[in-house]
């Protein structure tokens, strides 16, 4: 199986069963469009031996409730898994991370236990709607909330050129958002009247390899713990 550079230094390898782009079709999305470190003519997945003593990271592409027969056969044998996706059901045998803004905010009531984090894709000009997530998942039902920080690949897409420049990130480059920006967005939850403590952000605003951020590695062991202690 190709090695996703991203993931060099971490203790999670890729599962992607479907092929083909994903037609969810998120904005600057880096998985459609010939920007993936592969091709997607083919199923990316782990081998027993590649996955054993890993956590099986299913669809950072494309999107687990699409194809979902295909998605859980592909899976089935891996005993540490957790799935990823922008649709709102979380039915799997395994914590679910969800994308709560693919297109349009979505804040889900009574969101279960295996929800082991909201993803929410933050640019300057969304900061209304990542305060809500913040106090929807996080203050409110104590489910994590990890800020991925837009890239884009189209300068007319930019929404504040202020606040972004163009830099290379593993193996493509970028606009991505400025570090002094990052800092100061990832400050402000703890400056809110009362503070909303441990706002996490994926990857870090020095690197972008999953082995210097290690929230999907804490969370995924986190999830089973809250899982367990609602059975």
């Amino acid at each position: 199986m190709a090695t996703n550079p991203k993931l060099v230094g971490s203790n999670i390898v890729d599962a992607i069963p479907q092929t083909g782009e994903c037609p969810v079709k998120c904005a600057e999305c880096f998985y459609n469009g010939g920007r993936f470190f592969r091709e997607l003519d083919a199923p990316l997945v782990a081998t027993p031996e590649e996955a054993r003593g890993k956590i099986v990271r299913v669809n950072s592409g494309h999107d687990s409730n699409i194809q979902r027969n295909v998605v859980l056969a592909a899976t089935a044998a891996f005993p540490h898994k957790f799935y990823n996706t922008a649709i709102a059901k979380f039915d799997f045998p395994g914590p679910v991370v969800f994308t709560c803004n693919a297109h349009k905010l979505k804040l889900v009531e009574n969101p279960p236990p295996n929800l082991m984090f909201v993803r929410f894709r933050v640019h300057t000009g969304n900061l209304d709607d990542a305060d809500q997530a913040v106090k929807h998942y996080l203050a409110k039902h104590g489910i994590p909330v990890v800020m991925t920080f837009m890239r884009y690949y189209s300068e007319e897409a930019v929404p504040d050129k202020a606040a972004y420049e163009y830099r290379k990130s593993i193996l493509n480059s970028y606009w991505m958002m400025k570090r002094d920006w990052v800092l100061e967005i990832m400050s402000r939850w703890g400056k809110t009247n009362p503070p909303v403590r441990g706002v996490r952000m994926c990857s870090t605003p020095y690197s972008s390899f999953c082995g210097d951020c290690r929230n999907c590695e804490f969370l995924y062991w986190d999830s089973l713990r809250r899982m367990g202690d609602k059975k």
